[in-house]
């Protein structure tokens, strides 16, 4: 198939203008995401294949921050759904806007696999082709608009994937705000490898839970609440149902350690709508090292 019939092959000065502007944007991106990153900065080369890490990090610190990574991704190429429509009628075609978008995509992830300059992964090449998509959709929407000579039925279509955005972003705004009490920043958000480690202890754990109070901003008691046993948070901890961290899925330096629990305690860590919740805390010794340390809190309202 041509993409370019006889009539344009010779490009106007606007289809030159908005050549130059997609090559430069683009060319922006890569040096932002791969060449423009420092040399020191070496990542490892591996695929990271789950998309949903990302939500679950970002919803249990619930922030613009930890939602900033998502955002930036979807942004970054919504600027070329733009331009690459206007440049050529091609590019209209939603078939060949989609395999753009998820080419274009891709490309910048094998760039950062190949340099080690970024870590490929599944949910930015995700989030690239949706902000790229999202830009072709409000381009042909607009376009209906102004040109008034199409049914406004075909914006139907276009309006699939902004809506679907927003109701998304609509859904998890509403869900944390119908929530009692906050979500806590250092819950799990995957599974953690605890393989290169052995976890011990002497200690009695109780398989009882007890009810412990839960606090408001300002020091004053709102309720008691329920909390798993000492037992199921140790289970928690050995089975990697933690926020990774220190000997708890950092990395080689802790590889073969065996890390006895000798203290535990509840206590209490804020949330993120400020209420201070009940947490367990596990002092950790490093029995090779003769190093205390310790565990990352782990939640105990049930």
């Amino acid at each position: 198939m041509k993409f370019i019939n006889e009539q344009e092959k010779k490009l106007t000065k606007k289809q030159i203008i908005l050549f130059i502007l997609i090559i430069g944007y683009y060319s922006l991106v890569i040096l932002a995401t791969t060449f423009g990153r420092s040399a020191e900065n070496i990542f490892v080369r591996t695929i990271d294949f789950d998309v949903l890490s990302q939500y679950q990090q970002a919803w249990n610190q619930f922030s613009f921050n930890s939602f900033f990574h998502i955002i930036v991704n979807i942004g970054m190429l919504f600027p070329l759904g733009i331009l690459l429509p206007l440049f050529s009628e091609v590019f209209l075609k939603t078939k060949w806007m989609l395999i753009s978008s998820i080419t274009t995509s891709l490309f910048i992830e094998t760039l950062q696999f190949i340099t080690l300059r970024g870590s490929a992964e599944l949910d930015d090449l995700f989030h690239n082709t949706i902000g790229m998509m999202l830009g072709y959709c409000i381009l042909n929407i607009v376009l209906i608009f102004l040109k008034k000579k199409e049914s406004h039925t075909q914006i139907v279509k276009y309006l699939i994937l902004p809506t679907a955005v927003s109701f998304v972003t609509l859904g998890i705004i509403i869900s944390y705000q119908m929530k009692e009490f906050g979500n806590m920043p250092f819950d799990p958000y995957g599974k953690t490898d605890m393989s290169h480690v052995t976890i011990k202890t002497s200690l009695e754990l109780s398989k009882e839970g007890k009810k412990m109070p839960v606090y408001d901003s300002k020091g004053q008691k709102v309720r008691d609440v329920e909390t798993i046993s000492p037992k199921e948070a140790f289970q928690k901890l050995k089975q990697g149902d933690i926020y990774p961290m220190g000997p708890f899925g950092a990395g080689e330096e802790f590889e073969g350690e065996t890390l006895v629990i000798t203290e535990y305690n509840l206590e209490h860590a804020t949330d993120t709508k400020g209420f201070s919740q009940p947490v367990y805390i596990f002092r950790v010794h490093l029995k090779d090292n003769d190093v205390v340390l310790t565990a990352p809190p782990i939640s105990a309202r049930k």
